[in-house]
C-alpha cells in the first residue's frame, strides 16, 4: 500500500506515524507493501490453504480405505480407530 503515501499528505508530521500504525492494521504486515505484493502476498496464502485442504481430505480418504480393508479382515474396531486415528463412528459407517 505505499501507493497511499503519495496521495496522503499530513500538516503535523506527528500524523505521518499514526498513519503507517493504522496502516499496519489493515493489512495484517508489519512491512509495508505495494498493492500487487500484497494482493500476491493473498494469493499466495489462499493457495496454500486450498492445498492444506486438498491435503487433508485426501488423507481422510486414505484413512477411510486402509480401515475399510482392516474391518473386512476382523480386526477389531478399537484397534482400527486407534492405528488411523479414525472415530469408531466413522469406523462403522464404513
Amino acid at each position: 500500500m505505499n501507493f497511499l503515501r503519495y496521495y496522503v499528505r499530513f500538516s503535523d508530521p506527528g500524523n505521518n506515524s499514526i498513519f503507517e500504525q493504522e496502516l499496519q492494521k489493515l493489512t495484517g504486515r508489519s512491512n509495508t507493501m505495494g498493492i500487487e505484493e500484497l494482493l500476491l502476498d493473498r494469493a499466495k496464502n489462499e493457495g496454500e490453504a486450498k492445498g492444506r485442504h486438498a491435503e487433508r481430505t485426501k488423507s481422510l480418504k486414505e484413512k477411510k480405505t486402509i480401515a475399510r480393508k482392516f474391518k473386512n479382515k476382523g480386526i477389531d474396531i478399537n484397534t482400527i480407530a486407534e492405528a488411523t486415528g479414525l472415530t469408531i463412528q466413522e469406523i462403522e459407517r464404513l
